[in-house]
């Protein structure tokens, strides 16, 4: 596992890329003109294209069209087997794959010998424009970005462009792609992007509840042997009195003993529909015996995986803003700029951390060792602990090595949250 305090990173942030696609300038689009979408009402539904251009490296799906005559003609090697098939290499639909740990994953299992698809509507890439906010690092189409893939790697990733909250364009693509496990990152994941208004809170809460059942009802129809990995978060937990444990805790009381789920205290509307996240998927697995698997992920920090450094069009996101970036990209970013470091009150607020590489490690392993039908497994995601003054701490000490005179400041806290408390969590599956 990486640990934060040996990592280093470095960011090269160039304006001319070797001819692996086209340039980054001709790429800063939401969607690209050849899309059209039609009114419904899913603000993103229906984005069409069919995808059979010449040169194209991958493949285009959406729900307004049916799959074409010269795809449905060339079926993949994966199509006509079951689940348990060990002889192929195991088909995975990473939703959201996009987005930040999405797109470090997609390539991670592609690079492994996966057969891999994204699903994204691409509303991340919206939410920069709608907000005036950008990543650091300079981030290329979608399109551009599996089309440099295919050339470096000469591996596929198949693309659908929709919503999954359209249950319509879900059930397409699950046909189309017959996964044997889903990964699931395709949600709002911002905190404060929650807090900002009611509009956002509903949208948060809407976008991935709705989609998140939309996965689970798409797994019981069309199916039911494909394990679930959905992405959660330890801020469900909260920030108790006592040790946090891995999903679960068994309790004794008037002296009878049960092990029930671990008491939830999100902060956040958006915490709190990873909460009703979790309840729904712990209910189907009960219910119809879905196979399901919960990381409960701490803070992810990098940008550089073995897949995302081999070219400046396959770069991974860096957002140092207060809706999107973390607080230790942001004391990064301010430290680099000569800015003081901004921490949020008295600093003592503790959370669980962990590098991009492991995460996507930590993917690799749950879909290689999948849970069983009707189980719905918790793994708290972490690898090390630290408070916002820990944070300010190692920034400032590698900023004095680099020469920079880092300081640190505080500043009122934004957050209804408690600045000093206990805080140990378990993390031992993983």
């Amino acid at each position: 596992m990486a640990h934060l305090m040996s990592t280093s990173c470095s960011i090269k942030i160039s304006s001319s890329y070797r001819p692996c696609g086209q340039p980054l300038s001709q790429d800063r689009t939401v969607l690209p003109n050849s899309f059209t979408i039609k009114t419904s009402k899913s603000p993103f539904k229906r984005l069409v294209s069919k995808g059979h251009r010449a040169g194209r490296s991958c493949v285009v799906l959406a729900t307004a069209a049916p799959v074409s005559k010269e795809v449905s003609a060339n079926p993949r090697s994966g199509s006509d087997r079951s689940p348990n098939d060990s002889s192929k290499p195991q088909r995975v639909m990473v939703i959201g794959g996009d987005g930040y740990c999405g797109w470090a994953t997609a390539l991670h299992l592609s690079n492994k010998g996966y057969e891999v698809a994204i699903v994204d509507s691409l509303v991340r890439r919206l939410f920069d424009h709608q907000l005036g906010l950008d990543s650091l690092t300079p981030i290329s189409s979608i399109h551009n970005r599996l089309r440099c893939w295919k050339a470096i790697t000469g591996k596929t990733i198949e693309l659908y462009i929709g919503d999954i909250c359209d249950f319509e364009f879900l059930s397409e693509t699950f046909n189309s792609f017959e996964p044997d496990a889903v990964v699931h990152f395709g949600e709002q994941r911002s905190a404060p992007y929650s807090m900002i208004d009611r509009s956002r809170a509903v949208f948060t809460q809407k976008n991935n509840v709705i989609g998140t059942l939309n996965v689970l009802f798409a797994i019981k129809e069309f199916r039911e042997e494909c394990h679930l990995v959905k992405l959660g978060t330890m801020g469900e937990y909260g920030t108790p009195n006592i040790d946090i444990e891995e999903g679960y805790i068994t309790i004794s009381h008037n002296g009878r003993t049960d092990t029930l789920p671990y008491p939830k205290q999100a902060s956040s509307f958006y915490h709190l529909s990873k909460v009703h996240d979790s309840n729904n998927i712990a209910f189907t697995c009960k219910a119809w015996g879905i196979r399901a698997t919960d990381l409960n992920q701490g803070v992810v920090y990098g940008v550089k995986t073995d897949e995302t450094s081999m070219h400046e069009q396959l770069y991974n996101r860096l957002d140092y803003d207060g809706v999107f970036g973390t607080a230790l990209n942001r004391f990064c970013v301010q430290a680099a700029v000569g800015h003081p470091l901004t921490v949020y009150g008295k600093g003592g607020q503790t959370r669980g951390y962990l590098d991009i590489r492991d995460t996507v490690q930590c993917l690799e392993l749950a879909i290689a060792n999948p849970a069983k039908p009707g189980e719905f497994r918790v793994f708290n995601q972490f690898t090390e602990q630290f408070s916002v003054n820990e944070l300010a701490a190692l920034v400032t000490k590698a900023g004095q090595k680099l020469g920079l005179d880092v300081q640190t400041i505080s500043v009122p806290n934004p957050r209804v949250e408690a600045e000093e408390h206990y805080y140990n969590a378990k993390h031992t599956k993983l």
